[in-house]
């Protein structure tokens, strides 16, 4: 993969940073406070949390590269090589629709915001013509629109260069974390059960 770019939300990265601190700091008191047996149910539901954060909020992201787009969900990998975007969408989402599947991206969600005014600033860069319009999910100011004009400028590059071999569309399930995280779970129940 060539000149690869990871879109991440800085957002995502405070949240989970913060509940990464507040896990600790539950392990911590537990460990301050309580027996063994709730040390250890403490520790494993903080591991468990800390699973789901890496899960909801770390992992989820999209790679970018001139053959194509790696986009990392929760529990799913889809690769998308650029000569198989069938149609690409913000409304909900940065979404690339191809023969195979649809996907829309975790890490590039639209706002949520109620709708407001695009600012002619915004635009600038973004080839639309003088009093055209946007949606407010195409703007380059919310995750959605960010990424979809990285997809946008990488598709251009990659139809006129003709140099780059297209990645190879597929989609892999990734259920690992998850059933570590359930995992993590039922121990700390077995344990605070048989302990006590």
């Amino acid at each position: 993969m060539n000149n690869a770019d990871i879109f991440r939300p800085r957002s995502n990265v405070i949240f989970a940073g913060i509940g990464l601190v507040l896990s600790g700091l539950f392990v911590w008191s537990s460990f301050y406070q309580s027996s063994g047996v709730s040390q250890i149910t403490s520790a494993l539901i903080a591991l468990t949390v800390i699973i789901c954060v890496y899960i909801f909020l770390i992992r989820p992201k999209v790679l970018f590269c001139d053959e194509g787009v790696v986009i990392t969900n929760p529990l799913e990998e889809f690769t998308v090589g650029w000569n198989d975007v069938i149609q690409m969408d913000t409304r909900w989402a940065l979404t690339i629709e191809t023969k195979e599947f649809t996907v829309s991206a975790w890490a590039a969600t639209a706002t949520g915001r109620p709708r407001r005014s695009i600012h002619h600033t915004e635009i600038k860069g973004l080839d639309i013509d003088q009093g055209g319009s946007i949606r407010t999910a195409d703007s380059p100011h919310y995750d959605s629109g960010a990424a979809a004009h990285r997809a946008r400028v990488r598709i251009k590059r990659f139809q006129s260069s003709g140099q780059f071999q297209s990645l190879t569309t597929s989609r892999k399930r990734q259920p690992q974390l998850l059933l570590a995280a359930l995992f993590s779970l039922v121990a700390a129940i077995a344990t605070n059960f048989l302990g006590h």
